[in-house]
Order: structure tokens, then sequence, then C-alpha cells
């Protein structure tokens, strides 16, 4: 592994299509032109563990879901700071039933057995989101005597155990990103009842304030804010129409995607069409509102984030704060 240095940047990342624009950046140039090493680091295990290792110092920056970057930092890790926006779109998820389950729709799934993989992660946080849509939710946390649990949850740890568990009968669902379960929906592995978006972007991007002192050295902010311009051209590339044959393309290779899953994907996804250094408070705030009723937060961490997000979470020295 490269150690980090002056001008290297050790960047986490999913094995999704999202990742695209950054591996574009890196192969096409543009944080060469920065003057900017970027090693890609693949993340299979995707937010946990890329926070985890933004604490160690074996991680730069990461590319990583909101969420989970919110609730890190919320529960007192502080060793990372978020410093910009990477896909402003939310992340659509699909609500996926068993081929031959009763369900046809999401009415019926309110008291229903959600499988997730971990407490804490997006397929236990979005069902909140549904939640809280069809007004099921009962008291703003756990710890309000009123609080209902508009679900029970079945940990699963992996995909395919939350594909199982719908078609035995031990879970009525689960919730993954549209695109990644629509294989299993086209080879009707499992059934999609509907989709399902959250309020706040999808990706975001954090740096390590071990590796990085980001708010006392100046040449680390420089280098930062290289990384942020080389990552904001490629998106802009990315997403430019006149590159659309391109950027189709250069999805299909790196994903084993059909053209029209690609085309489909494209459609709705929405990168920074400025810069990536751009943070929206409301939506953390959005965020975290929905992580308390969840359980992930407490009271007092959700109002932290309120009162502490250009101290606490977001490096202003580098992101710029709307």
């Amino acid at each position: 592994m490269v150690t980090s240095t002056q001008n290297v940047l050790r960047v986490g990342f999913v094995p999704e299509h999202f990742s695209s624009p950054l591996h574009m950046a890196v192969e096409l140039g543009f944080f060469e032109k920065e003057g900017v090493v970027v090693e890609r680091v693949c993340c299979p295990s995707g937010t946990g563990e890329m926070t985890a290792k933004l604490i160690d110092g074996s991680l730069d920056v990461a590319i990583a879901l909101t969420e989970g970057l919110l609730a890190g930092i919320a529960k007192g890790h502080d060793g990372y700071k978020m410093v910009g926006t990477y896909v402003e779109s939310s992340l659509c998820w699909a609500i996926s039933v068993g081929q031959n389950s009763r369900h046809v729709d999401r009415k019926s799934l309110q008291d229903g057995t959600i499988g997730i993989s971990r407490i804490g992660s997006g397929s236990h946080i979005i069902p909140y989101v549904l939640a809280e849509q069809e007004r099921w939710l009962k008291g703003t946390s756990p710890a309000d005597p009123e609080y209902k649990a508009p679900f029970e949850f079945k940990v699963l740890n992996t995909f395919q155990n939350m594909r199982d568990s719908v078609n035995d009968g031990s879970s009525d669902a689960f919730l993954w990103e549209k695109f990644t379960t629509k294989p299993y929906h086209d080879s009707k592995e499992v059934r999609s009842v509907d989709v399902i978006t959250p309020p706040w972007p999808a990706f975001m991007i954090a740096a390590s304030t071990r590796v990085l002192p980001i708010s006392e050295d100046p040449q680390r902010q420089s280098i930062l804010a290289r990384f942020l311009k080389g990552l904001s051209a490629a998106t802009r590339h990315f997403v430019n129409p006149a590159n659309y044959e391109e950027s189709i393309s250069f999805v299909q290779k790196k994903m084993s995607y059909t053209e029209q899953d690609v085309k489909d994907w494209f459609r709705g996804v929405e990168y920074p069409k400025e810069s990536c250094s751009v943070v929206n408070q409301e939506s953390l705030i959005t965020c975290a509102r929905v992580l308390l009723g969840a359980g992930v937060l407490q009271k007092e961490q959700d109002a932290d984030v309120k009162t502490n997000i250009s101290a606490k979470y977001v490096d202003a020295n580098v992101a710029q704060l709307v």
C-alpha cells in the first residue's frame, strides 16, 4: 500500500457504478492535471469499512454513504470530517419481497419483518424513511414512552442471505440499492414492490483528520482542494451531454450491467454540476432526524448535529457550507 505523502491520497470507494467518475478522474488524468496522485482503495464492505480506515489512518479520503459518515461523527468518532458532496441525488432503494410473497406493495409491510445486513446500515435506516412517509412512526425515538417500532428487524449480514430470507418466509422484505438488486428482479429470484429515496445526498466525501490535519496544515488544505477540483472536473465530464456515449460505455466496462440498465441509472443520478466541495447543512439535519427515529442516534446526538455542523462534522476550511 502506498503511504500517504505530500501529493498522494489513498481514496476509499465502493465497487459500484457510482464510483465511475472517480475511476475516470484517475484514468483520464484529471487528478494528474492537479498534481495529485490518487491510490484507489476498494472497500467492498462499504461505509463501515471506510470509516474504520479513516479512523486508523489507512485511508486519507473516503467516498461513502451520507448517513454512515454522519452517524459515525455523532457517535464520537473524531478521526474524519466531511469535506464535500460526491452524489447529489438520493440513493434509490428497491423494496424487495419473495417471488411468491403475499406482499404486492409497500402498504402491507407495517409491523412486518425486514431483513437487514447489520444494525445501523442503510438497509436498517431506510425502512424508517418508508415508515415516516407512511406515517407509521409513533414517537420521535426509542427513548419516547409512546414509541412503537414500525418493523421487526432480522440481521442477516449478506445480500444473499437477505434474498434467501424473503423467499423462505423468515422475513417479509429487504431494502437494497435499486440497480444492484435489479439483476435479481430480472431473474425473478426476488420481486420489487416499490422504490424509495431518502431526502439527502447519497454519497459524501470525508477526509481523515489524523492523516490530514485539515484545519492546521495549509499544504493539506491545498491537496484536498486540488483533489476536489480534479474530482469536480471528472464529474462534470461524466455528466456532460457531449460525453454521454463515452460515459455509458465507461460504466458498462467497469460493471456487469446491460446498456439499458446503465442508461436508466444515468438518467436519474445527479453529480455536482459545478463543484464537489459544497455541503448542504439542511440535508444533514434531516438525515440526523431519521437516524434518531431509527434509534441509531440519541436525542443529544441529533441536537449536536444541529448545533455543531461547521465545528465538528464538516471542515469549512475545505468545504463550502450552504
